[in-house]
């Protein structure tokens, strides 16, 4: 008798431990500019501010990464900073190509707050998507 107790607690707090691993799955996503546009950037910040409306209150790991012409956006001064800012605050991440940087003259200190950089953003873009992530293009 206590081996069929301990078969249905086992059973039962397996399908327990199954229930909270796909409650707890995080939601990858990485939101990809490249168009010097700035009129391009609301788009971004409007699209990553809905994924992250719509999915709550499930966890999600988000990026939005910028490489080649888009890259000046991320610099200090930029017109949509405060929007940037806030994103980071609900936990995006912002990331730019160094690549871009050293041809558009930016460096490191010259990001926003909060925003880093990579070696290169194809690089990135290919390791987040091998890792899982959705691949997102924003703007043209």
């Amino acid at each position: 008798m206590s081996k069929k107790i301990a078969a249905v607690l086992f059973c039962v707090l397996f399908g327990l431990t199954l229930g909270v691993s796909a409650q707890t799955k995080v939601h990858k996503v990485i939101f990809v500019i490249t168009s010097p546009d700035r009129d391009e950037w609301p788009v971004v910040t409007t699209l990553a501010e809905h994924f992250l409306a719509g999915i709550k209150p499930e966890p999600a790991d988000v990026e939005v990464l910028s490489y080649g012409p888009s890259i000046p956006i991320l610099a200090k001064g930029s017109p949509v900073a405060k929007e940037i800012a806030d994103l980071e605050k609900q936990g995006v991440h912002f990331v730019a190509c160094a690549n871009a940087m050293r041809a558009h003259h930016i460096a490191e200190a010259d990001l926003l707050p909060g925003v880093t950089s990579v070696p290169s953003g194809v690089v990135e873009l290919v390791r987040k998507q091998e890792a899982g992530y959705i691949y997102v293009k924003a703007g043209r």
